[in-house]
């Protein structure tokens, strides 16, 4: 009688646990929005068509996301930090993230900021100087982002925005 119970209780388990499976895979399978640091597909938001001078506004948000690859769209949610008045987003693995290759070969992007998407182009930092300046501007900005060795750091790209 315990074996059978016990049975019964198993494989209701199995079962919630595999319609829960089922239910994420689908989730997963036909969003469009990145959920955290599962990438996503085509943004939403209001298209703005007027060329952005001023990126101070992204100060107040901790999180943009960026869509790259106009033809299948992939999207992800990233960080961003502005110097002398220039806006960048970063890759922390650099040449290892998905998206930043994307961007190797079409730098043109949109960039979602809050609820708004803007056309723009990005190019990455190459200059040694720079990437260590943004780096610290990174880290002030993201406490988290501290502590990297030296190779780590020489590992983050930045990607500079600019409007198309």
């Amino acid at each position: 009688m315990f074996m059978r119970i016990l049975k019964w209780v198993v494989g209701g388990l199995v079962a919630i646990v595999v319609t829960f499976a089922l239910v994420l895979g689908v989730v997963l399978l036909f969003r469009t929005e990145p959920l955290a640091i599962i990438p996503g597909g085509r943004l939403s938001g209001e298209e703005v068509t007027v060329p952005v001078t001023d990126w101070s506004f992204t100060e107040q948000y901790t999180t943009v996301t960026l869509e790259v690859r106009a033809s299948d769209p992939y999207s992800v949610n990233t960080s961003s930090l502005l110097h002398d008045g220039v806006l960048y987003v970063p890759s922390g693995f650099g040449g290892e993230s998905r998206w930043a290759q994307f961007l190797l070969q079409d730098s043109n992007m949109r960039l979602r900021v809050g609820q708004k998407l803007y056309k723009v182009r990005a190019t990455r930092a190459v200059n040694p100087m720079l990437v260590r300046e943004l780096y610290e501007e990174w880290v002030q900005r993201y406490p988290g982002q501290a502590g990297k060795t030296a190779e780590e750091i020489a590992q983050v790209w930045f990607f500079r925005i600019d409007p198309r």
